[in-house]
């Protein structure tokens, strides 16, 4: 006889655990386990059956109980618990009226590092990047955010920074691909390294801070997020050659000049410039050395010359030698990793794989020209349009910007009368004064020249025009969706979608002549015969398409008829999942054609 099981040893009841469970067994406080969750990236869990796990089905929040095991042995447990003492002890000194204890005991606050759990949680630097979605969105959010009471100064500065230095990155590679204006914001996405990343960012806007939302766990995502993005800026960075962290220009950056407020340098130069430093800072020490020198020979007697020379000869040694130290960084600096190369696939090579490889080459093809969509195109912003967005979105394609200083803000690299500008952006119904030689369009062909891969006729984005729809890239309709005639206008211009409908034309017509030509021929064969044998009944004419249609609607039948009782089922909540969505779309069709209906109307109305 084997061994008796005994009730909650097996089975779902060892593998999931309660939140109380859970606290009482780490030793924490309801708000330390909510942020420890969140930095260590553990989720609660729904059981299959609650009833197996606790005996009962009320309303609980389970987890793994491996992952709570898991946490048993994290360090971060300790520094909690510091963090626990450390307030016990500034409340002590603050009963007692102590402020020199005060000030000493929080000079000594224990920081809450969680450099290690990026390592833990991101094995490999692909994995970051893939995870790169919410780490942006809320990087942008609180770049955005205005000084308050839970949300410090220095907090969206550095938000602000780590942002701008992502946003560099997509610029110097051209990773952008789509760019979407909605209400919640602008919506980004790039290929980062293989990776499609998507972010939004809000506008800069006079933002509200809701007194209704907890900060502190949006404070526990944006510690591990600016920890994580600070990692993988570095390692960007680091793949392009470039020194990270950039230099920030502190009069651009009081300028607010965007973009243009970092010093991008590669490593090489970086280096060279330090290396000039450290060499201007040597011969700066060794004149400071020499005055000293001199004034204090003056002041000596004449019986410690000799001596003094001595000492001199010993300083000119070492400064011998810091020169020398200095020409070997300045060589180490100026020499280049040299990059393997490797040849060419060779004749004989994999047959199969060549249509790949061309198929590869032309769609790379493809993607370096859309990158150079706005190469030699010079752009020029009005104040009233959004130039935070424009700046980098014209960059990333190679366009050159430059705005309209006003107030706090520093004009661009470029003025309004410059002759190289082609492009003029203003979001009002006109201008005062306007040159000859550019276009003046709203901001809207931008973004709309990006999603269409070209650069758009700029007649309809003319300056007070009624703006065509701004259609969202990041939409795919199928088969049964909806799609506006925007975008079949956009789908015909790209691919001639009637070819397919005059090739089935042709077809038609060519049967419909063969079957003349053989009544004719069968008509003369029989003669006579044919006149008085009684004609039988003509069938109506069925054309080609409804024949095939008619053929695969029998053998859908005959398949539906063939599946099993399950697999039926399935089939028909599939069937109708389609005719719902298309149910949907011929209501939003005849939505449309009613609102067409009524603007003629309004327009004849008006004009009695």
């Amino acid at each position: 006889m084997g061994r008796m099981k005994k009730k909650g040893e097996e089975g779902q009841a060892k593998e999931y655990i309660s939140r109380a469970k859970a606290i009482r067994r780490l030793q924490v406080s309801l708000a330390d386990f909510r942020r420890l969750c969140i930095l260590k990236g553990i989720y609660p869990r729904e059981p299959p059956n609650k009833k197996k796990v606790s005996g009962s089905t009320a309303n609980r929040t389970y987890y793994f109980a491996k992952d709570i095991n898991w946490l048993l042995h994290e360090p971060l447990l300790l520094k909690f618990r510091d963090l626990k003492i450390f307030a016990r002890k500034i409340k002590r000194a603050e009963a007692k009226v102590q402020p020199g204890i005060v000030e000493r005991v929080r000079a000594n606050r224990p920081l809450v590092k969680v450099q290690h759990l990026v390592r833990e949680r991101y094995p490999t630097f692909i994995d970051a990047v893939r995870d790169l979605d919410d780490c942006l969105c809320l990087l942008f959010l609180f770049a955005n955010f205005p000084k308050h009471s839970v949300i410090s100064t220095e907090l969206a500065a550095k938000c602000r920074r780590l942002s701008n230095e992502f946003l560099i990155y997509v610029i110097r590679t051209r990773a952008l691909r789509k760019v979407f204006l909605s209400i919640k914001g602008i919506y980004y996405q790039a290929d980062i390294l293989g990776q499609t990343v998507t972010w939004i960012a809000p506008y800069k806007f006079s933002t509200d801070v809701p007194a209704d939302v907890d900060y502190r766990v949006m404070g526990t995502f944006l510690q591990f997020y600016t920890t994580m993005m600070g990692f993988v800026n570095y390692k960007l960075y680091a793949s392009l050659d470039l020194k990270y962290p950039p230099k920030v220009i502190q009069e651009n950056l009081d300028n607010d000049l965007g973009l243009a407020e970092f010093m991008i340098q590669t490593t090489s130069e970086f280096a060279a410039a330090e290396a000039e430093v450290k060499a201007a800072k040597a011969a700066q020490r060794k004149i400071n050395k020499q005055k000293r020198q001199t004034a204090s020979r003056v002041a000596q007697a004449l019986q410690d010359i000799k001596s003094m020379q001595d000492k001199d000869d010993d300083d000119e040694d070492s400064d011998d030698e810091q020169d020398t130290e200095a020409q070997e960084v300045n060589a180490e600096a100026a020499d280049e990793p040299m990059l393997d190369t490797f040849p060419e696939q060779a004749d004989g090579g994999d047959e199969s794989s060549v249509p790949q490889i061309a198929a590869i080459e032309t769609a790379a093809k493809e993607v370096e020209s859309f990158t150079k969509l706005f190469d030699g195109l010079y752009f020029f912003l009005s104040r009233e349009v959004p130039r935070y967005s424009l700046e980098f979105v014209i960059a990333s394609f190679g366009g050159n910007v430059s705005w309209e200083g006003t107030g706090d803000v520093g004009a661009g690299p470029y003025s309004a009368e410059d002759a190289r500008i082609t492009h003029h952006i203003a979001d009002r119904p006109s201008l005062s004064q306007t040159f000859d030689g550019r276009h003046y369009v709203q901001p809207q062909w931008v973004y709309d020249c990006i999603n269409a891969r070209t650069l758009l006729p700029t007649a309809d984005y003319v300056l007070g025009a009624v703006l065509p729809s701004h259609l969202s890239p990041f939409v795919e309709e199928g088969a049964d969706d909806y799609m506006p005639a925007e975008r079949r206008a956009q789908l015909a211009a790209a691919k001639d979608i009637h070819s397919a409908d005059l090739q089935e034309d042709e077809i038609e017509e060519d049967d419909e002549d063969r079957e003349e030509i053989y009544q004719k021929e069968l008509q003369d064969e029989l003669g006579e015969d044919a006149e008085a044998a009684p004609k039988p009944k003509r069938s109506k004419k069925v054309s080609k398409a409804q024949q095939r249609k008619d053929e695969e609607k029998e053998a859908t039948e005959l398949q539906r008829l063939m599946m099993t009782g399950k697999n039926r089922k399935l089939y028909s909540r599939i069937m109708h999942g389609k005719k719902k969505k298309q149910r949907e779309a011929a209501k939003l069709e005849s939505k449309r054609k009613a609102l067409q209906g009524e603007e003629p109307n309004k327009k004849k109305k008006g004009a009695k």
